[in-house]
């Protein structure tokens, strides 16, 4: 099949992901706010009178998970009936309400249910975005489409960690509308629906010319007959998802995968980087740190967008586990030193680099990957349910993991809480090797096939 290089394809391709991009926002925002909220960064500028309490704390940074959790159901469910296009525009309602009310809250209720709702809509993105992304690309690409998306979340978080700490929380917000804006302005005058997604509503019009449109070949005649046998070989609908073999082994990986997700710890560090760096006594200033884990995360999984079709999924995968697994071992071994009153101020270094190589590990696998793995193990007709469904476990994990894991930095302490982390990242190298299957460059009925012929019964 002749390679995607025509422009259509590649602006389609970006302009969807600054919905990604605000997702990033939604994500890295705790960081800078509960600073200003708690009163210990600019107190004349709190919006918030009093202070935010440690327990309110943990509430805002941890309900944006608790309203992800509700995010797939929002949006996957009905994305079959209204289309990927019109979905990802409708989601991005919740996070222009979210915004606007953080921009001119004064109470923490009101910053309970704009976290809330901005939860929602992340979680409606991580759910469709995956889905549109996957089905507008071809085989050679679909690795590196999908792991665009873990490229402009990313771009969101260093934007978070450069901007949010030297603006007030009204500037920010404000600021933050601008993305959305020419999100729906861009995506939504130019970009198309997804060609599965014609297909499976007998559009035969809209999708040869959708797929005109979105590839460089003239001939697209072989690509539509593929989708239309992907959509006849496969019933849609819940029973489908557990009936077939395939799917149910798609159903462990991808469930496998966000579960691991979550407890290799990413929404601790993201959510509590300036509280970790304050915790290390390390000589950089958070925000600094922060800012320079945000520019790593950003390059890193730019080259994990470069490599995942060219190397594959798992040997990235299995480098990711290892070396977030190492990282989490360093940096707990260095708060047990210093809980322990050994003499750490040679080691000043170790948290910083230990977080950066966290952040490089984990944004060359665990981080992007999973999310572009979910958009190829299922056939379109039973993609929204799975993706759906994964999604919401995910978000059940991120929601634990952000709201319990201050209370288990204090019961278990801050180093055993990383070698928590750790030991998980372990299992999941074990998970990865004889599990995933390699899916670089094959066609979504090849991996069907892969799939229907491994270990599930």
């Amino acid at each position: 099949m002749a390679k995607t290089t025509n422009f259509y394809f590649y602006y389609t391709a970006c302009v969807v992901n600054l919905i990604a991009f605000t997702a990033g926002l939604a994500y890295g925002l705790a960081s800078p706010l509960l600073p200003r909220l708690n009163g210990s960064v600019d107190p004349d500028n709190n919006p918030l009178d009093p202070p935010a309490t440690p327990s309110e704390e943990s509430l805002i940074a941890s309900l944006v998970s608790l309203g992800a959790i509700f995010g797939p159901l929002f949006a996957g469910l009905p994305v079959d009936q209204i289309g990927r296009k019109k979905t990802l525009l409708i989601v991005a309602l919740p996070m222009i309400t979210s915004f606007l009310i953080m921009a001119f809250a004064h109470s923490v209720v009101l910053f309970y249910i704009a976290r809330l709702i901005m939860g929602v809509g992340a979680g409606s993105i991580y759910t469709i975005l995956p889905m549109y992304l996957g089905e507008i690309s071809e085989d050679h690409n679909r690795g590196t489409l999908g792991c665009l998306m873990s490229t402009f979340i990313a771009s969101g978080l260093l934007f978070v960690y450069t901007v949010g700490p030297f603006v007030t929380i009204r500037s920010f917000c404000l600021m933050c509308l601008v993305p959305l804006g020419a999100f729906l302005v861009l995506f939504g005058v130019w970009a198309p629906e997804t060609p599965q997604f014609l297909a499976l509503k007998g559009d035969e019009e809209g999708l040869k010319g959708c797929l005109s449109k979105l590839r460089s070949v003239g001939e697209v005649d072989k690509e539509i007959l593929r989708i239309k046998e992907s959509l006849n070989r496969n019933r849609g609908g819940l029973r489908e998802l557990f009936q077939s073999r395939a799917s149910r082994k798609g159903l462990v990986i991808t469930v496998g995968f966000m579960v691991l997700q979550q407890l290799a710890g990413i929404n601790a560090v993201n959510s509590y980087l300036h509280t970790i760096f304050d915790a290390t006594g390390s000589g950089l200033s958070p925000e600094i740190s922060s800012i320079i884990i945000g520019t790593v995360q950003v390059f890193t999984t730019m080259l994990t967008s470069s490599l995942v079709d060219k190397s594959g999924r798992r040997i990235l995968l299995l480098l990711s586990v290892i070396g977030s697994g190492v990282s989490l071992v360093s940096l707990g071994l260095y708060f047990h030193l210093k809980t322990n009153n050994f003499q750490v101020d040679t080691l000043s270094w170790l948290p910083v680099m230990s977080l950066v190589v966290f952040i490089i590990s984990f944004n060359i696998g665990l981080g992007p990957i999973p999310w572009a793995v979910m958009a190829e193990l299922f056939p379109p007709n039973v993609k929204s349910i799975a993706s759906t469904f994964s999604s919401i476990v995910c978000f059940i994990g991120a929601f634990t993991i952000t709201l319990f894991f201050p209370s288990l930095a204090e019961v278990l302490g801050m180093a055993q809480a990383f070698w928590f982390f750790a030991t998980f990242c372990a299992l999941g190298a074990v998970f990865i090797y004889f599990i995933l299957p390699e899916t670089k460059g094959k066609s979504l009925q090849e991996i069907q096939t892969l799939l229907d012929k491994n270990f599930i019964k």
